[in-house]
């Protein structure tokens, strides 16, 4: 039951991650489109920290 709860848990984190980092995306190209390109380059690496992070966790889980 306890390994269950973590799988969902480490589920649930996984896909909060690559929907924040996808949120960020469509960010990114929002702030293209203004020409704030501070704005574009944060969320992009925003962007890439987030979808990374969730590709690692996944990996991270398929090895348990």
């Amino acid at each position: 039951m306890k390994n269950k709860k973590r799988n969902l848990f480490h589920t649930f984190i996984r896909w909060g991650l690559g929907i924040h980092g996808s949120i960020h995306v469509i960010e990114t190209a929002v702030n293209m489109y203004e020409k704030a390109w501070i704005s574009a380059a944060l969320s992009a690496f925003i962007a890439f920290i987030m979808i990374a992070g969730a590709l690692i966790e996944s990996g991270d889980t398929k090895e348990e």
